[in-house]
């Protein structure tokens, strides 16, 4: 998204006294840092209080505005629109102080005393959109845009999560990294070279029974040496864990997949306000702004657990 400064020009051929439309020559947030500060109500409650703002040491400005949601904004991708016009408790704001301002402004409990602020505009009308995005990475060693199609399928196992941030891409609760996968020069997938122990048409990671005995990798892995591990379950050390070995086909009736980990990484928030109508405290003058865009915010990598039904 092309960023535009975030700046309030005079029309002045369209400044009455009778709509009190205000005259601003300098009110440029463009190049400064989108800031933020959040709380909890109370730990029964999934919403969360947010503070977003930018501040302007030189000029003493300071742009700001306040919404609640359910929606975890830092942590997934997600699109959050609202309605500043229907809501107090949602609105943006553009201060002038009289000195500097800093963050303890914003996110303390009780704001300082000092700086006072000198003028104030809350927004009466304006749309708020934050639209957060990132890249999900199931540290399995293979790049996302090799393993997005797998035998046809984007989700090889059908459990919900997509391959390419599938740890465990056939579903039989031995990590993809651990099944002898080989990687082509430009980072591609070796099918011919990748671990294949039955010889068949699929590589160990994407097949569901690796070493064509009939029972099911998921299913040879006995729950007395360790939890939904096939790994863990050998009979015979010469060869290996049960599930490479054709000569014990042992079902332990595995019903369960192993809780999946993966990471959503370089996430950044993008945030845009539209069709805002700013009035100050008495109601006399008139901020309007057909689109402003505040600004993009990064925020750190979050790693997500889910285990998914089978």
């Amino acid at each position: 998204m092309k960023k535009i400064g975030l700046v309030f020009l005079l029309l002045i051929g369209m400044v009455s006294c009778d709509d009190g439309d205000l005259i601003v020559t300098s009110f440029d947030f463009t190049d400064l840092p989108v800031n933020y500060c959040s709380t909890v109500d109370n730990n029964e409650t999934a919403s969360t209080n947010y503070i977003f703002y930018k501040i302007n040491p030189e000029t003493f400005e300071a742009l700001a505005f306040r919404f609640t949601t359910e929606i975890p904004i830092l942590e997934e991708q997600s699109e959050v629109n609202i309605d500043l016009g229907q809501s107090s408790s949602s609105f943006v704001s553009y201060r002038l102080f009289n000195d500097v301002v800093d963050s303890d402004y914003f996110c303390a409990d009780i704001p300082p005393a000092r700086p006072t602020v000198s003028e104030e505009y809350t927004s009466a009308e304006g749309d708020l959109s934050i639209v957060t995005q990132g890249d999900f990475n199931d540290n399995d060693g293979i790049a996302a845009e090799f393993e997005e199609t797998l035998n046809d399928s984007t989700d090889l196992d059908g459990d919900g999560i997509p391959n390419t941030y599938d740890f465990d891409d056939d579903g039989d609760n031995v990590p993809t990294s651990r099944e002898g996968v080989v990687l082509n020069e430009d980072g591609s997938i070796d099918m011919q070279g990748s671990l294949n122990t039955d010889g068949d048409e699929l590589p160990d990671f994407m097949d569901p029974d690796d070493d064509n005995d009939g029972v099911l990798t998921i299913n040879e892995a006995n729950p007395e040496n360790g939890p939904l591990n096939p790994l863990n379950t050998e009979t015979d050390e010469s060869i290996g864990p049960d599930y490479l070995n054709p000569n014990v086909a042992i079902d332990y009736n595995i019903e369960e997949y192993r809780q999946h980990t993966y990471v959503l990484e370089n996430i950044t928030l993008t945030i845009s306000l539209e069709n805002l109508v700013f009035v100050n405290n008495s109601g006399s003058e008139t901020i309007r702004q057909e689109s402003l865009f505040f600004g993009d915010l990064e925020a750190p990598d979050q790693t997500i657990t889910e285990t998914p039904e089978r």
